[in-house]
This record gives C-alpha cells, sequence and structure tokens, in this order.
C-alpha cells in the first residue's frame, strides 16, 4: 500500500520458489485485470513470463453481494459459511507457523 501514489493503482504479487503471480488493475479507473505468470527457469536469467488479459468487467462483488442478500432474506445459512471461514484463517495459521513467521 502507498500513500503517496497519485494514481489509481492496484497491484497483488505472491511469490513462490521458482515463480511469481502478478495480479493488477481492477477495471475502470485501475485499468484492464492483468494476470502475470513468471516462471523461474533452471538457467536463471529473465523468466519465462505469460499474461493473461481480463478486459471485461467483473461481476464478481455483484455476484457476491446478491447471493449475501438471498441468504438474509430466506433466513438461510451462508454458504461458505463461518466454519469455512475459520477452516481457512487455521489454514493460514498453520502456514505462518510452518514457515517460522508465528511461534
Amino acid at each position: 500500500m502507498s500513500c503517496t501514489e497519485w494514481k489509481n493503482l492496484f497491484s497483488f504479487e505472491v511469490y513462490f520458489k521458482r515463480a511469481k503471480f502478478h495480479v493488477e488493475g481492477l477495471g475502470g479507473s485501475y485499468g484492464v485485470e492483468r494476470l502475470f505468470h513468471y516462471r523461474m527457469l533452471p538457467e536463471m536469467g529473465p523468466p519465462e513470463t505469460v499474461v493473461y488479459e481480463f478486459p471485461r468487467g467483473d461481476q464478481s462483488w455483484q455476484v457476491e453481494l446478491n447471493a449475501f442478500i438471498q441468504d438474509i432474506q430466506q433466513d438461510r445459512r451462508p454458504d461458505p459459511g463461518l466454519p469455512e471461514g475459520l477452516r481457512t484463517l487455521q489454514v493460514v495459521e498453520e502456514i505462518y507457523r510452518q514457515s517460522g513467521y508465528l511461534p
């Protein structure tokens, strides 16, 4: 996160031992949504790169919000719900623990 960036910017990177995924853009003023997949080659040097573009609008937030509203209106349990959310957090915590970032 940057408080000094004057232009709308969305950038998210995930690093692995031999690969990197970089997501950027959210449509609109944030630019076209893109996924960059960088793969480190055994001989090093410039990575092998594949870029995927998603020029159309992302409706996932609207779909998720509609499902949430229907859950409330129909008095139904969300799926996924709290147990799945808790399990996800437990998995993340275990990853941190095994990586040495948590005691």
